[in-house]
């Protein structure tokens, strides 16, 4: 990258990080007029009600970002997929506002989910031992993961920082990714969609945990988490059909948030449980409370993501032949870990301990 572009980036960062610290200010004091308040019920990890919808201040910068690239013609044929990002900033809004039925959420984020994908399109995936090539099968799995990523981050934002603190860290190791997998391949780009996106993601998760950290002023809401789980959707699907990042690298990346949402689903699934209501019987949730505390799980899962999984979504990035061995590498002390927790288990996630 030239200076040009480490200025340009800095100037984003930087006014992305001060729109949403401010935008989030604003909704705090005038959120709750507008009836955007979370009031806590027996599973909720806090005691007094909090404004809600921080999630659409989080998001601001990204759409502005993304306007200025779409006149400046920077994205084009893949534009629909980011107003189906937008699509999906408002459906969850909306279910923030009026509590939505899962009946209207879900046909709604797959209907744009499919949009997205036809619009970016889709990559072969190495397995090692096969590549699996087939356009159909391979958007059938874009979609589901999709809908699957906009789904886990609210699953996984149930204490204060988790959900803005994956986004933050996510963001900022893709950008070390492609910055560094650029450079062992000699190739830059002025002004790059998916990386100037990722520096705009980490700036405004930074600027969003100014409120959001423990003991949080402001929730995100499912505004926030489903736009977390489909903005990073989107990059990883224009990544890898710029084949600039392998799959198995935005596995590992979002290693803790899936091993622990895909544990505690199978385990209330395998128990009879109805896996779909709302619980708090995630490892993290579960974790939580037997420390006490929501700064001391989320600064680990910040280390998890840094020391664990960063380097081996590197290693992964260099030999992506081998991606798959490396993501069962990462993943495997993870599920192990949820499991180990009793995450899914009633006896293990009810009864949860106030902290705020």
């Amino acid at each position: 990258m030239g200076a040009i572009d480490v200025m340009f980036l800095f100037i984003v960062s930087l006014s992305s990080f001060a729109l949403v610290a401010v935008l989030s200010a604003g909704v705090i004091r005038y959120g709750p007029r507008f009836g955007l308040l979370d009031t806590p019920v027996a599973r909720s990890a806090h005691v007094a009600p909090k404004p809600l919808g921080g999630g659409a201040a989080l998001a601001a910068p990204y759409f502005l970002c993304v306007i200025w690239f779409v006149a400046s013609a920077a994205i084009s044929e893949s534009a629909l997929a980011y107003l189906g990002c937008l699509f999906i900033v408002v459906l969850g809004f909306s279910d923030d506002r009026w509590q939505l039925s899962s009946k209207v959420r879900l046909p709604v984020q797959f209907i744009v989910s499919l949009a997205a994908v036809r619009a970016i399109g889709v990559d072969s995936v190495d397995f090692g031992f096969f590549s699996l090539s087939e356009p159909l099968t391979l958007s059938l799995l874009a979609v589901l993961s999709l809908v699957w990523l906009c789904n886990l981050t609210n699953f996984m934002d149930g204490i204060d920082g988790i959900a803005a603190s994956q986004l933050l860290v996510t963001s900022l190791s893709c950008v070390v990714l492609l910055v560094g997998l650029d450079a062992a391949a000699g190739e830059s780009g002025e002004h790059d969609v998916v990386l100037t996106l990722s520096v705009v993601l980490a700036a405004s998760a930074a600027g969003f945990l100014l409120w959001n950290w423990s003991p949080a002023s402001l929730f995100m809401g499912d505004a926030g988490s489903g736009f977390i789980g489909f903005a990073l959707g989107l990059l990883a699907l224009e990544s890898l059909v710029t084949q600039r990042m392998a799959v198995w690298s935005w596995v590992l990346l979002l290693g803790v948030f899936i091993a622990d949402t895909a544990v505690t689903l199978l385990v209330r699934i395998i128990r009879g449980e109805r896996w779909y209501e709302g619980h708090s019987q995630h490892a993290y949730q579960i974790l939580s409370r037997r420390l006490n505390s929501h700064p001391r799980v989320v600064g680990g899962v910040i280390l998890i993501n840094i020391c664990w999984l960063l380097p081996l979504a590197w290693v992964a990035g260099i030999l992506p032949h081998y991606g798959v061995l490396f993501a069962t590498i990462g993943l495997a002390p993870l599920l192990l870990g949820c499991y180990r927790l009793g995450a899914g288990r009633a006896d293990a996630g009810e009864a949860p301990i106030q902290l705020n």
